[in-house]
């Protein structure tokens, strides 16, 4: 019966008959640490929708990596189109339209952590996998800094190839990242006349549905480890064509 390998002095020698000759590197012990984040109460309500549905296309995407979720991707986008319907109609401020809002994003929530407990699970720490479930996620092999990033510098805006649209360039303080950005076509000092227009990943958005002549404010924040959102940018301004 073959001797059973053991380490002798950590990272030189084996314990047994074959020894490492100090020129390679022994195996490896490290594993993957990558997580999904799974809790979704800090982000706006604005933000919720455009999250949960990168993660249906994501998901829908790669469907052959996740082929057993436990929420069915059909069910997760009635979720997602009845709470924009919902947020919508919030705006009424009816007490049953408010109450028919946080019901829809509760529920929306607890799909989102029922998918993000099914990728970890599968991903099993794996950074790549993680990344194609469309979730933002965070690193668990070192402590995890609450700190919210800072605002997103050099902010440019220019004309995009369609009518009604525009391109927004910006720096983020994190690398890779995930920033959302709002725009406001009224009274930039209004916190009410700012909307989001979701959530993208590096430095650059694009953004469509813009009347055309309309004079619009741009802002952008970053999105920290387990979901804190940094302050945002100072706002640039674009008259679209």
């Amino acid at each position: 019966m073959p001797a059973v390998l053991t380490w002798d002095s950590p990272s030189v020698f084996w314990d047994g008959p074959s020894a490492w000759d100090g020129a390679q590197t022994p195996p490896s012990t490290t594993m993957n640490n990558t997580k999904a984040v799974i809790g979704f109460a800090k982000y706006s309500n604005e933000a919720l929708g455009p999250a949960a549905q990168a993660v249906h296309d994501h998901m829908i995407l790669n469907a052959a990596t996740f082929d057993d979720p436990p929420v069915t991707m059909a069910a997760f986008q009635a979720l997602i189109t009845d709470y924009d319907a919902k947020l919508v109609e919030r705006a009424s401020r009816a007490k049953t339209d408010m109450l028919a809002f946080t019901q829809a994003r509760q529920a929306l929530e607890r799909a989102l952590k029922t998918l993000g407990n099914y990728v970890n699970t599968e991903a099993e720490g794996d950074a790549m996998m993680v990344d194609k479930s469309g979730f933002p996620s965070y690193e668990t092999n070192h402590t995890i800094d609450p700190t919210p990033p800072a605002p997103p510098a050099n902010l440019r805006l220019s004309q995009g190839e369609m009518s009604g649209s525009f391109v927004a360039r910006y720096k983020p303080e994190r690398r890779p990242s995930a920033n959302e950005v709002q725009i406001n076509t009224g009274d930039p000092n209004n916190a009410a006349d700012w909307v989001s227009k979701g959530m993208f990943s590096g430095g650059r958005a694009e953004i469509g549905g813009i009347t055309p002549g309309a004079l619009v404010w741009v802002r952008v924040r970053t999105m920290g480890l387990k979901g804190v959102m940094g302050p945002w940018s100072d706002p640039a301004q674009i008259r679209v064509v």
